[in-house]
């Protein structure tokens, strides 16, 4: 039995960097597939018709004129390697027919040759060296766009609403998922609120399966039960359940942490607070985008190191929010990602 994993390392403005792994139930052993580069840069991933696709917004085209370009890679996963399939631009300006650039965020396959995508509309941000931008000002920060577009990249449907402020978080450069599939089929759409000038809560809506517009019955204020606070990252458990990674400030930017974490049941809108983890300011893992938790077997493994500890292994039930401290690596200050190979 045989097991694929790829790799890929964030690089802020530089290209990205990345490799793949193979797991063989013969030899018990990972082996090396290949190294790829990603010289178009990425801040948003995904997999999509079998193969990982990424993006970046803010590129110029070859005359200079234009900046509003998103770059998407598409790349197989073969018994050589990860190899480049093949790469395309595409000129995002007035989308939504509001005259803005576009950056994509979350990659989420419907599974029948199409993918939705939310989509960040700024101005048109600066890009110094050329060598590509993410968000630039945001002229309408209270409102919500998906995108379902084909292989080739044409935009089939644009998903809008005011409820909520753009699905994407932010570190720095690179977006953050808010766009989830469940089990059922249903797609989630998060909204942290990030930006400053929003008036909308950090909250959700959700786009029924086969729908064609968002459920105009269904909003979820998320932010209103976390006390006030707005959440950085999103994972997706079981079922209509989500893992959340909540700021630690109320005031945030893109280099703010998030040691607080939340159960959200989505269809039942019930919000409930993580009880026996350290609290959030004996947290030191998961400053920057570490700390990547697993749900297997009905538990969800969430990673943390507390201060003056070694990195531990937290096992979370779902229903409850409560956690028990399990496993200790002696010697690692943290554990960035947690994942199982399934036979």
């Amino acid at each position: 039995m045989r097991f694929d994993v790829v790799l890929a390392l964030y690089q802020q403005q530089f290209a990205g960097l990345g490799y793949g792994l193979r797991w063989t139930s013969d030899d018990s052993q990972f082996s090396k597939l290949g190294e790829f580069r990603i010289d178009t840069r990425f801040s948003n991933y995904g997999f999509f018709n079998n193969q990982l696709l990424t993006s970046v917004g803010g590129q110029v085209s070859a005359d200079g004129k234009r900046n509003d370009g998103a770059t998407f890679a598409f790349w197989n996963i073969t018994n050589d390697g990860v190899k480049l399939d093949h790469t395309k631009t595409i000129w995002t300006e007035d989308i939504t027919g509001n005259g803005q650039q576009v950056t994509f965020s979350s990659i989420i396959d419907n599974g029948d040759g199409t993918f939705l995508t939310a989509m960040v509309q700024s101005a048109f941000h600066q890009t110094g060296t050329g060598d590509g931008s993410s968000i630039g000002d945001v002229k309408y920060p209270d409102s919500v766009w998906v995108a379902k577009m084909d292989k080739d990249l044409n935009v089939l449907k644009v998903y809008r609403d005011d409820r909520i402020s753009y699905a994407a978080g932010q570190y720095r450069s690179q977006v953050l998922h808010e766009v989830f599939k469940t089990n059922d089929g249903t797609v989630y759409v998060f909204s942290n609120a990030f930006n400053t000038a929003t008036t909308r809560k950090a909250g959700a809506l959700r786009i029924n399966k086969g729908a064609e517009e968002f459920d105009k019955d269904y909003y979820f204020d998320i932010q209103t039960p976390a006390d006030g606070y707005k959440f950085r990252r999103v994972w997706y458990i079981t079922d209509s359940k989500f893992l959340l990674e909540i700021y630690n400030e109320k005031n945030i930017n893109t280099m703010t942490v998030g040691h607080q974490f939340a159960i959200v049941d989505m269809a039942s809108k019930k919000f409930t607070w993580l009880s026996g983890i350290p609290t959030k300011n004996l947290i030191t893992s998961g400053t920057e985008t570490g700390g990547v938790p697993m749900y297997a077997d009905g538990i969800l493994y969430l990673p943390i190191t507390q201060f003056g500890q070694d990195a531990a292994i937290y096992q979370v039930n779902p229903e409850t929010g409560v956690a028990t401290k399990g496993i200790s690596i002696k010697g690692v200050t943290e554990i960035r990602t947690l994942g199982k190979l399934n036979r």
